[in-house]
């Protein structure tokens, strides 16, 4: 299953070891039923608000970096995003629809249903970690 990861997802498996975003997260690095697609612009969305909302309480700057470098290998990453801006309210929306469309997956796993919208529209599914979870039978 090709999936696309919002930031708040990415933030939510570093918090906690417990929750659906951590198993998601486990899965991804594992190459297990599903694959995580990348962009620039959405790695450097999630080191920008890792990096805030992390360091210093829950990590350092060393081991964010080394836990992106290690997400974009196990990840497909999309070096050519084709650009349709604007396509939501906020331009780190549009990153995650861009790079949804270009990667052309048929889930975006996030916490914010509201301001990814445009997404269904677009035929792609949002659904939270443990929706996706739940699909997998996991």
């Amino acid at each position: 299953m090709n999936i696309v990861a919002d930031t708040n997802v990415i933030v939510a498996a570093l918090r906690s070891g417990k929750g659906a975003s951590h198993r998601l997260l486990q899965m991804v690095r594992r190459g297990e039923f599903v694959t995580l697609h990348l962009s620039a612009a959405v790695v450097l969305e999630y080191e920008e608000v890792l990096l805030r909302e992390l360091v210093p309480a829950l990590a350092s700057r060393q081991e964010i970096t080394a836990f992106l470098d290690d997400l974009i290998l196990v990840s497909v990453c999309h070096a050519q995003i084709a650009a349709w801006r604007p396509l939501s309210t906020d331009p780190d929306d549009d990153s995650l629809l861009e790079l949804a469309l270009t990667a052309d997956v048929d889930r975006l796993v996030t916490f914010n249903k509201v301001h990814l919208q445009p997404a269904v529209d677009m035929g792609i599914d949002l659904l939270t970690p443990s929706e996706l979870l739940q699909q997998l039978r996991l």
